[in-house]
């Protein structure tokens, strides 16, 4: 059975100790309801896994003794960076937990001339607490980045190996093409739009900055899409 895991602060860590507060400490004492001596796992952003022991549980906060740590095997070795239009805010919650689960280091969402949502930057803590959590459940412990929201006319691509472009009127270029670029690509951008779509003049500008490539007969829902391309992406790279 899996073991529950913890995120804290690096900071968190003092002598071989920490203080677990805040919603996790509450997690652990009245929902799990556990006990000093229970077995534990706690990370940070990018750190490997503690295992730890509850040594105390006050109101307030616990405290839990490091007894080992064990690598992270399951962190992306590869930088995967989606350029998300910016879609409604069920949807990017959606889009945040499943690319975290699929091995995506960063989400960059950008406004558009057909976005239909309105970009809402208090609404950052609820995504980042859903990469949380969707880290806990994959055994991943570096964190989906959710960089502010930008226009797409300031995006640079220049620092990326390889750019995908995921175009509804693309006829001939399949993702499947790119599969051996994918694969030795170590930066991978991809670009997917909102439910409103591109705009002529975009698909044409990005369409001349990236490889312009479909995702089969079926016009996809936005964050079918991201997943779609981030699961082929997942599987590329896993193969190698």
């Amino acid at each position: 059975m899996r073991e529950n895991c913890f995120f804290i602060k690096k900071d968190d860590i003092v002598n071989d100790q920490i203080s677990l507060t805040g919603d996790e400490f509450l997690h652990l004492s009245k929902v799990l309801r556990a006990g000093v001596g229970d077995k534990v796992k706690c990370f940070y952003d990018a750190s490997p896994f503690y295992d730890c022991e509850i040594v105390e549980i006050t109101k307030h906060y616990a405290t839990l003794k490091v007894l080992g740590e064990q690598s992270c095997l399951s962190n992306p070795t590869d930088r995967i960076v989606l350029y998300q239009a910016l879609p409604k805010l069920d949807k990017l919650e959606f889009i945040a937990q499943k690319l975290t689960e699929l091995g995506v280091s960063e989400i960059r969402p950008i406004k558009t001339q057909f976005c239909i949502a309105k970009d809402n930057p208090n609404k950052l803590d609820r995504l980042n607490k859903i990469v949380v959590s969707a880290c806990k459940q994959c055994n991943r412990t570096a964190l989906l980045k959710i960089a502010p929201t930008t226009n797409l006319k300031d995006a640079d691509f220049s620092e990326f190996d390889l750019v995908l472009f995921a175009n509804e009127n693309e006829g001939t270029v399949t993702i499947d093409s790119l599969h051996d670029q994918i694969k030795d690509a170590k930066s991978i951008a991809f670009i997917v739009g909102s439910e409103g779509g591109f705009s002529n003049a975009e698909i044409e500008k990005l369409s001349k900055n990236s490889h312009s490539v479909s995702l089969g007969k079926r016009i996809l829902r936005t964050e079918t899409a991201s997943v779609a391309i981030a699961s082929y992406i997942s599987l590329v790279k896993e193969k190698r």
